[in-house]
């Protein structure tokens, strides 16, 4: 008589199951943690689009989990008889777990800077080690150790407690290989993230659930931008506007009456009409580090006490009041400045790629005119690759960190070195330059955290939080710009000089999902002798800088920017800020704003009844598309070299 056997027991499913529930429970974890620990962040969402940025969170956090997870429990589900394979197995996928979960909290940690997820920043991990281990060693150093202590308990589990012994039995195969399958398919479906023939999920498939920023952000997690990022390079999001019709547009908006185009095959290519005489002048470029207009008394109205030195230069300075940066990453700003170039989703990092499309080299084309030039980094010269890049624009000497010394007693030792030995050691570049003109930029770090004390004078806020710090950082930082201008009024060099304070970003300051708050700087023109101190309140950007210093140089070559002098007046109504938010695009107005994602309005902000969205939106479609087509083809700029 037959007598069929009993249903067998399979650990392996159970333990597969539970791994992959796990995971899925971690990821919900961190993303309640990202709502309830940065809250103002997704203050605009309705109760029913949190509920659904939380479940279709689950597709994009199973995506990942299929993809690093699922062939570990492939492996694992083969019938081997081995104890050792199996621990093997186990302990990869328990360490995956807390691989993730790691990653998991740098991007908790991350997110508040930016508002948004680590995504290119994973392509520059390698530039600057030394700011992750002083961010492991302070801020993350608890959830570390507890990371830590959970993979040993794990590890013991493993080792010491978990009992295997498998017998392969051809009764069973059937059910055997029906589990392959399923975990195949598990990898497949997850990975893929739909049962259609289209694409695998990628981070744009985030607005087929989610209809603003804010819902997208709350959707997301950070090991799949991450993770999307470093796979391909760049983010890619396809715009449907029409080339032919942004590229004409974008001239519209930027070429002015006295500029023309020399060839057809450039479009945004441009030079004066008319020859002009150059100028003898110098330009003395500092990037300020997050700096944000909120703790600068005279930009915001506050009363810290922690800028007396620019709140002097606001006043004697032009002080443009509504100036906005490119986008968060130090990166963007550094682009816009000296090449006039935005960083936008779907091309490469400068520094990952994009700097092999030609570009306007501003330091280069001044030595063309007999200009001197210099690149200062408070930082080290790796960092960002931003001295190779610099080269690569042009500038002619290039210095870090390593290449001085530090000039104070400091109390504290400092990954980013410090402003005042930075901005000294470029004003010594800048006297040994005479008679030539020159060309300078330091890029500052002293406002970077974490912030290291300077001197007791400087210990302004005895307070341990970020803010504390921050402006504690910024009166030194400040001290420092004040011993640098005394320099150049000693060395004679300052009646000539126009100096560019702009920042690179902002960070801190009130917590607001406003673009105007997230992308706000302070930017100053400070010449006494050269231009007459005044206010301008109509929108600029950084990427107008190089077209302000094209045009005070009295350059003649043709040159591209996506930008506009910024001292011309005319038509300022058309005056647009173009910012980049990680997978979205912006546009700042003077009476409105938009934020988008290539495919539709995500959010407005109107700040007159006059505001026009629709207008706003080819505007902002028109510069984007033309940016992006122009620099994808490398049609930006004609390098005759």
């Amino acid at each position: 008589m037959w007598i069929k056997k009993p249903k067998r027991s399979d650990f392996r499913v159970k333990l597969s199951v539970s791994i992959v529930l796990l995971a899925m429970l971690m990821f919900s974890a961190f993303r309640l943690a990202l709502f309830l620990f940065h809250h103002a962040a997704f203050a605009s969402l309705g109760a029913g689009e949190v509920v659904r940025a939380f479940l279709n969170g689950m597709r994009f956090d199973l995506a990942v989990i299929a993809l690093f997870l699922g062939p570990v429990i492939l492996l694992f589900n083969l019938p081997v008889n081995s104890v050792r394979y199996v621990k093997t197995c186990v302990l990869v996928m328990v360490f995956e777990l807390i691989a993730m979960a790691s990653f998991l909290l740098a991007d908790l940690i991350y997110f508040p800077y930016v508002k948004r997820h680590i995504a290119e920043e994973i392509l520059q991990l390698s530039t600057h080690w030394g700011v992750i281990l002083s961010c492991m060693f302070t801020k993350m150093l608890f959830p570390l150790l507890l990371l830590f202590v959970l993979l040993v308990i794990a590890g013991i589990f493993v080792h010491k407690i978990f009992k295997y012994r498998y017998i392969f039995d051809p009764y069973y195969a059937k059910g055997e290989l029906i589990k392959l399958v399923v975990c195949v398919l598990f990898i497949v479906l997850g990975v893929r993230g739909h049962l259609g023939f289209g694409k695998p999920l990628g981070i744009a498939d985030v607005y087929r659930y989610s209809s603003s920023a804010a819902a997208a952000a709350l959707t997301l997690n950070g090991v799949f931008t991450a993770y999307q990022v470093s796979r391909k390079g760049v983010v890619d999001i396809p715009s449907d506007y029409p080339a032919d019709k942004a590229i004409a547009y974008a001239q519209q908006l930027l070429i002015s009456p006295q500029e023309t185009v020399p060839d057809e095959h450039y479009p945004l290519m441009r030079q004066p009409i008319s020859p002009r005489p150059s100028q003898d002048i110098n330009f003395f470029i500092v990037l300020l580090k997050g700096w944000h207009p909120y703790y600068v008394d005279s930009l915001s109205g506050n009363h810290f006490g922690v800028t007396p030195v620019f709140d002097q230069i606001v006043k004697d300075g032009v002080n443009f009041t509504n100036a906005y940066a490119v986008g968060m990453p130090s990166a963007s700003g550094f682009a816009a400045v000296l090449a006039g170039v935005p960083l936008l989703p779907g091309l490469p990092m400068l520094g990952g790629g994009l700097e092999l499309t030609n570009f306007f080299r501003f330091p280069a084309a001044l030595a063309e005119v007999g200009w001197d030039s210099f690149f200062v980094q408070t930082s080290r010269r790796d960092l960002y690759h931003l001295g190779t890049l610099a080269s690569y624009l042009g500038a002619q000497n290039i210095y870090g960190k390593e290449d001085r010394k530090e000039l104070l007693d400091y109390i504290d030792g400092a990954t980013l070195g410090y402003d005042y030995d930075s901005l000294l050691f470029a004003a010594g570049l800048a006297r040994r330059s005479q008679p030539r003109n020159f060309m300078g930029l330091v890029y500052t770090g002293s406002t970077q955290a974490p912030f290291g004390r300077t001197l007791e004078q400087f210990e302004k806020y005895k307070g341990d939080t970020w803010d504390d710090g921050f402006k504690n950082a910024l009166y030194f930082a400040d001290w420092s710009i004040g011993e640098l201008l005394k320099k150049a009024k000693e060395e004679g060099w300052f009646d000539r000089t126009v100096f560019v304070f702009v920042a690179d970003h902002n960070s801190g300051g009130p917590d607001s999902d406003s673009l105007y708050t997230k992308f706000r700087i302070p930017l100053v023109l400070y010449a006494p002798n050269l231009l007459k101190p005044r206010s301008v309140h109509y929108v600029v950007s950084q990427l107008d800088l190089l077209p302000t210093m094209y045009n005070l140089a009295g350059l003649n070559m043709p040159y591209t920017a996506l930008g506009r002098d910024m001292l011309d007046d005319r038509n300022v109504q058309q005056r647009v800020a173009l910012v980049s938010e990680g997978v979205n695009i912006g546009l700042i107005m003077q009476d409105g704003a938009i934020r988008h994602s290539r495919k539709e309005i995500l959010s407005e902000e109107k700040l007159s009844d006059s505001f026009d969205s629709k207008k706003a939106e080819e505007i902002l479609l028109s510069l984007d598309k033309a940016a992006y087509t122009l620099l994808k083809n490398n049609t930006w700029y004609k390098n005759e070299q």
